[in-house]
């Protein structure tokens, strides 16, 4: 009954949002809006056949994060888990699947670390982005491993030659940041150049009652971070052209050791090992060039891209321990347009992933201990169909992955779709995906298992949307039905000699329901995210960790002569953690307001978590209660 309420007032609230939204240009008609991401080519965001949304820079704007995951907190079936505040880790639950479900992208080169299988959000600073696409469900059929849950991909952003900016700001818990971003060259040769950097004091997130093997470690766990990206294009010809993306991101982090005593209790006269530290260093980068030809039929994309995650664990008297992610990627992609209404795509990508480490991984065993395999090679051959006749749309798309020392994997996805009119489109489809076991899975030693086989999962969607648009009046909505079932999930257990290690014994199922809204009216603007997910095991019938069953968040913004007001209450059912353990429910409500003061400067104020709601998203860690922050901004 309390999410049936909750549910139908913010329904009644009325009125709502997709986030999907393309970002090309701030004030793009809806039905002007473009994916990337979904297909690997670029289609009306309309009649694209899969669930998505997209985040555009005017939203990041107005919503003043301080991080990636608040934004993708807004998405109808997502749920995020922050331990701690913005500089501390975050894990991504899309559509109720694991938090290394997820594929993670900027402009289209993967971050995901080959070790742990995630992605250190928390890094990249909003300010440097253009926009977010989401694409919900399945899609290894384009893009291969991890994702299961689904996409997500991070567009760098790009400012005209002659464009620039200059931002400082400051908040609550000590926090200080700056960002500068300028264009620089002509129309057919261009460059943009982005800076950040922010810190903070943070607070103490990390609270229990101690025992042998836990820790309080009463102090400010706090962060700071730097990143610069770079874009570039050049057009050689009227159908040749470069592109240049690249990132740099470095940063530290603090939080809690894993265990309570240094010098370390079982030998005061050596270092502590990694589970004793209390600091983390992270350097992070990446660089794609491309070469692209824009044909009246024929659009060829050849590729070359190099990536870091890197991250070094330190304090409390522990030797620093460095584990480092290198991978390095060729893609090949061309899509030919027989008309408009038939398409054809071919594609190729081969990857190479390799991880090293400064550190003994096993301080128990005698020796350097290392993976047993430190290196491996992914090559994968895709293609993809689109057509449409009369009202009937058609999507299809099969990849082949062939994974070093692994089985090769198929997978395939599926679409039909019926556009009704102009304003109306159905759709169904069925997918698959997979996620090769990462190298601790695999290899890490004493304790991998070599004879792991990738996690998979078959998905059926049933996809509505509508969207409308008059002088003074917009509409969209999206709504999904899903029902997914993995198999082969990796969970530690004994195996035969009573040691234990991952093996591929869980299955889960898990079904759902999203919906996605926005009505705009003049000067406001409503937006409504709400979903409906039941995750299980599919042995116990037990709710899997972290996952909360009902979420919904309603956005309102407001324009009012110079002034911009934006307001977000967001609602998180109960969840379960370790140990059976509830974490209940709760309401955010965060205010935020910008002053247009001139043409180029604009004032920036927003106050979170206004009610001081006292809440966990991860056992014993809790967020921040009511914090602020203000920044000023110069535009030219």
């Amino acid at each position: 009954m309390k999410k049936t309420i909750i549910a139908t007032s913010l329904i009644s609230i009325g009125i709502s949002a997709i986030t999907s939204q393309q970002a090309i240009a701030a004030n793009t008609d809806i039905d002007d809006q473009m994916l990337v991401t979904a297909n690997r080519n670029q289609q009306e965001q309309f009649l694209a056949l899969s669930a998505n949304a997209v985040i555009t820079s005017e939203q990041i704007k107005s919503m003043q994060v301080g991080n990636i995951s608040e934004l993708l907190d807004t998405v109808a079936g997502i749920s995020v888990v922050q331990q701690g505040g913005a500089g501390q880790a975050t894990s991504i639950f899309m559509r109720g699947t694991n938090s290394n479900h997820t594929l993670i992208l900027v402009d289209g080169v993967r971050i995901n670390s080959a070790t742990l299988g995630t992605t250190n959000l928390t890094a990249i600073s909003p300010n440097q982005i253009e926009r977010i696409e989401v694409v919900k469900g399945p899609r290894a059929a384009l893009w291969g491993s991890d994702a299961i849950g689904g996409v997500i991909q991070i567009f760098t952003k790009q400012l005209h030659s002659g464009e620039g900016s200059l931002t400082v700001g400051a908040g609550s818990n000590g926090l200080v940041q700056g960002d500068a971003a300028i264009g620089l060259g002509s129309e057919k040769h261009n460059l943009s150049v982005a800076v950040s950097t922010e810190s903070s004091d943070g607070f103490n997130a990390y609270t229990t009652d101690p025992f042998p093997y836990d820790i309080n470690e009463d102090d400010d766990d706090g962060y700071e971070r730097f990143s610069v990206s770079a874009v570039g294009n050049s057009q050689l010809t009227d159908s040749v052209s470069l592109h240049l993306v690249s990132r740099f991101e470095s940063g530290n982090s603090e939080f809690d050791a894993s265990y309570p005593d240094s010098p370390c209790w079982y030998d005061e006269t050596v270092a502590c090992p990694a589970f004793y530290a209390n600091e983390q260093d992270h350097e992070n980068y990446s660089v794609k060039l491309a070469s692209r030809y824009q044909g009246d039929k024929l659009f060829s994309e050849l590729s070359i891209a190099t990536s870091q995650d890197e991250g070094e664990s330190f304090g409390n008297d522990t030797v620093a321990s460095t584990i480092s992610t290198e991978r390095d990627q060729i893609s090949f992609i061309n899509q030919y347009q027989f008309s408009n209404k038939t398409s054809l795509s071919l594609g190729v990508d081969y990857y190479v992933e390799e991880i090293s480490n400064s550190e003994d991984l096993d301080a128990w065993v005698p020796g350097f201990q290392t993976w047993a395999e430190d290196e491996r090679d992914v090559s994968a051959v895709f293609v993809q169909a689109q057509h449409q006749f009369s009202h009937i749309l058609l999507e299809g798309a099969l990849r082949h992955d062939d994974i070093e020392n692994l089985d090769a994997e198929t997978t395939y996805n599926a679409s039909i779709g019926y556009q009704i009119n102009d304003d109306w489109l159905l759709s169904v489809t069925r997918g698959t995906g997979f996620k090769a076991p990462t190298f601790n899975d695999l290899y890490w030693p004493g304790s991998g298992n070599p004879d792991l086989q990738p996690e998979k999962i078959t998905n059926n969607e049933l996809l509505i949307r509508h969207q409308f648009s008059s002088n003074n009046l917009s509409t969209k909505v999206e709504f999904s039905a899903f029902d997914s079932e993995i198999e082969n999930l990796i969970a530690w257990a004994p195996n035969e000699f009573g040691l234990w290690q991952p093996d591929n014994i869980n299955s889960a199922e898990i079904s759902g329901l999203e919906a996605s809204l926005i009505l705009t009216i003049g000067n406001f603007n409503n937006q409504l995210n709400l979903a409906l997910i039941d995750a299980e095991d599919s042995d116990t019938g037990d709710k899997l960790l972290r996952r909360p069953e009902l979420t919904a968040t309603y956005t309102l913004g407001y324009q009012w002569q110079d002034f911009s007001f934006n307001g977000v209450v967001s609602y998180r059912d109960e969840s379960v953690d370790a140990g059976d353990v509830t974490l209940d429910s709760y309401v955010l409500v965060d205010l935020g307001v910008s002053y247009h003061a001139s043409s180029n400067i604009t004032v920036n104020a927003k106050v979170n978590n206004i009610f001081d709601e006292e809440y966990e998203t991860s056992l014993n860690y809790f967020a921040d209660g009511t914090n602020y922050k203000a920044s000023i901004t110069y535009s030219f």
